[in-house]
């Protein structure tokens, strides 16, 4: 038997390779991937499942937040509109200047012929500016102060016109809200007032 019989060639041991060390390779990286397709398939099976367990919770979430909002806006309060213009006050002072006397006389005939089944609210407010020494005893804040203000309107409007509503809201802003810069004189007396306000239809 001659040699080239005995002894398979190279180029024929090179093609038998091949397809081992294809295999190898791919055994190789299954191995180091650590997974085979069955195992990717359930990892993805697995992941769908749990995206479609938060898509239950998130739309559970979503509902439960569109029933809040439905009752807070049933039971939020019917919207307001200011009624002419605000009742403006000294620095300092809850007493109702003779300006601010005709303003109420005006505003109590229009609320008499105009609202008078309506409900309606007084809120008053002061400057940014902080209540000095000798006015401490009489007004310990600004809050304070605001609420004397409303509470000097709402008095006014009853005692002097019977112009009065069963649910009536007094209310003290302080100095927030402002309408005006608190930096400048006139910025400020805009911010000390008294407005009145009426439900809308």
């Amino acid at each position: 038997m001659s040699t080239a019989m005995r002894y398979p060639s190279f180029s024929l041991l090179r093609s038998l390779l091949s397809p081992l060390r294809t295999a190898a390779f791919v055994m190789g990286v299954v191995m180091l991937g650590g997974c085979s397709p069955e195992a990717d398939v359930e990892a993805l099976e697995e992941r769908i499942q749990a995206l479609e367990d938060q898509n239950v919770v998130l739309e559970e979430r979503l509902a439960e937040a569109r029933d809040s909002l439905n009752r807070l806006q049933q039971s939020a309060p019917s919207s307001m509109t200011q009624l002419g213009d605000p009742v403006r006050f000294p620095s300092g002072s809850a007493w109702i200047p003779d300006q601010g006397r005709r303003t109420l006389d005006s505003l109590a005939t229009i609320l008499q012929d105009q609202y008078d089944s309506r409900d309606f609210r007084i809120k008053g407010f002061t400057d940014s500016m902080p209540i000095g020494p000798s006015l401490r005893n009489t007004y310990p804040s600004n809050w304070y102060l605001s609420a004397q203000r409303a509470a000097a309107v709402a008095h006014y409007l009853d005692d002097e016109h019977g112009v009065r509503s069963r649910t009536l809201e007094v209310g003290a802003f302080g100095p927030q809200n402002p309408v005006a810069t608190n930096e400048t004189v006139e910025g400020r007396r805009m911010n000390r007032r008294v407005e009145i306000q009426v439900t809308d239809d």
